[in-house]
């Protein structure tokens, strides 16, 4: 049995039998884990919503023969998962538990043994969100899968990911796109005027973005943000959610 603190939920496939991808860190042992298609059905039991940010999880866990490491699966012969504590609301616990975890430049990230970490305070520069896969013939704009979302960042070093697909580095986590997915389909003319209030929002408190790395045959391996995580800073001006 494992004690999981959910720092993630995001986007899986355009398949929404698959719930979300979680990525937690196991209480005990103090490592990521990746669960990258839990299914919807075990997102809630009996007594609610099972799984949630900055909440603790209890889960069996087996582990999955993958190319990454830390990948599991849920393990539901004897025991279905449930939230055995509910989500930290301090904006000071949930600081120090990511401060805890977290990195302030890229290439101690990627320099990590793990497939999972937390970039602190990215100096972002843009968003991109736009429509993608519109000639499937599944296509449907109310899934977050079909909008591509792309945060444009450096570290305090200078240091950025690039790619040749796109700027940026893609977003997975799935509030965060719905957000601008339910932004663009009621009122896409105010796009720009929320996404330079959201960037300064990001900028002016204290951000983290929890970085997965994927295998790539061109890279060697590609970075997704699977979480955007910003904590108000009284300390410093702020700004309300866009």
């Amino acid at each position: 049995m494992s004690k999981l603190l959910v720092l993630s939920l995001a986007e899986t496939t355009k398949d929404p039998t698959q719930g979300y991808a979680v990525i937690a860190k196991d209480l005990e042992s103090n490592d990521w884990v990746i669960i990258p298609t839990l299914p919807k059905e075990l997102l809630k039991n009996d007594e609610g919503y099972a799984w949630d940010i900055f909440a603790v999880t209890e889960a069996d866990l087996r582990r999955v023969i993958n190319n990454r490491s830390d990948i599991y699966e849920v393990d539901t012969d004897s025991y279905r998962p449930y939230m055995v504590s509910p989500p930290v609301k301090s904006y000071e616990e949930r600081k120090r538990i990511l401060e805890d975890i977290s990195n302030d430049t890229i290439n101690e990230l990627t320099a990590s043994s793990s497939w999972v970490g937390i970039l602190r305070n990215p100096q972002i520069s843009n968003l991109l969100f736009v429509k993608r896969k519109e000639e499937e013939h599944a296509y449907d704009p109310e899934q977050t899968f079909y909008w591509e979302c792309r945060l444009d960042f450096h570290d305090r070093k200078g240091t950025k990911w690039r790619y040749k697909v796109a700027p940026g580095v893609a977003v997975k986590d799935m509030r965060f796109k719905a957000y601008w997915r339910d932004l663009m389909m009621k009122r896409s003319e105010s796009f720009e005027v929320s996404k330079l209030k959201w960037i300064n929002y990001m900028i002016e408190n204290d951000t983290y973005f929890l970085i997965e790395f994927y295998p790539n045959d061109y890279y060697g391996q590609i970075a997704v943000i699977s979480g955007v995580i910003t904590i108000k800073n009284t300390s410093k001006g702020n700004y309300e959610n866009a």
